[in-house]
């Protein structure tokens, strides 16, 4: 794959946070009010998660076992909606995983294009984020490290070592949901308007 760089990788960027902004609402809005018998029957008529199949092989080791192995994609859907209408207290763990991944989503994406480095405030804290979400939402924060990572009011630094960066209802975390939101917005808009990248090296 071909790496942008400058104005190509800011507006790529700047349209994958847009995309997620816009999924965002109507996930937590599934999650918070779940639907009912229809969503299953339409998402099969709808084929929704259908697969490309294919008689060939690939020649890959990895055929050996795939008998033993072939994953399915007929999900339950009336028994996921079930199990979070019987533990709704879930609801936080599902709007955790959703708005962790359109964070990771645009934290990996600044990464393999090289913007991740740059020493703006608002771009170290989303790369401090991105770390704790790949740590099951876990700080870890080198005892050395100098805060430079900012947004808003939110500031990492060592303190946060080991404590938890979303909240699930009985620990509190450094974030809300809203923060990420805000977040995002804030990032599409600064990466809508850049054109230029300097990376900072190593910030850290």
């Amino acid at each position: 794959m071909s790496k942008a760089s400058g104005e190509k990788a800011s507006l790529l960027a700047s349209h994958l946070i847009e995309e997620q902004l816009r999924v965002l609402p109507m996930s937590a809005a599934m999650i918070l009010q779940p639907m009912h018998s229809d969503f299953e029957r339409n998402a099969q008529e709808n084929l929704l998660l259908r697969r490309k199949r294919t008689t060939l092989k690939t020649g890959s080791g990895g055929n050996i076992v795939m008998d033993y192995a072939e994953a399915g994609t007929e999900l339950d859907f009336q028994s996921s909606i079930r199990a979070l209408q019987d533990n709704p207290e879930q609801k936080l763990t599902y709007l955790r995983v959703v708005v962790s991944n359109a964070l990771l989503a645009v934290g990996l994406f600044l990464r393999e294009h090289q913007m991740a480095s740059m020493r703006l405030p608002e771009i170290q804290f989303l790369g401090h984020v991105v770390d704790a979400i790949m740590n099951a939402n876990i700080f870890d924060i080198r005892e050395d490290y100098i805060p430079i990572a900012t947004f808003d009011d939110l500031v990492i630094d060592k303190s946060l070592n080991g404590s938890p960066l979303f909240g699930d209802g009985k620990t509190q975390g450094f974030m809300e949901f809203g923060d990420a939101v805000a977040l995002l917005q804030w990032l599409a808009q600064y990466l809508r308007g850049e054109r230029n990248f300097v990376s900072g090296g190593d910030a850290g």
